[in-house]
């Protein structure tokens, strides 16, 4: 019967566990919403953006010869 005991309550801590994880990640997600976003980053973000424009130019350019 202690066994049972132990076990019940072993599993309610697991339990207890994993129902803070959605909460524990929510919070952290919530948080980096709140981070601005570096200038370095930005900048990467730009060059591909503007590669990417330049890719499409060259390809439409290739279809008309």
């Amino acid at each position: 019967m202690k066994d049972n005991h132990i076990r019940g309550k072993r599993s309610a801590d697991i339990a207890g566990a994993y129902a803070e994880i959605p909460k524990r990640l929510r919070e952290y997600y919530d948080s980096l919403q709140e981070e601005a976003i570096p200038d370095r980053f930005l900048d990467l973000l730009e060059k591909l953006d503007l590669a990417e424009r330049a890719a499409k130019r060259n390809d439409a350019v290739e279809e008309f010869k």
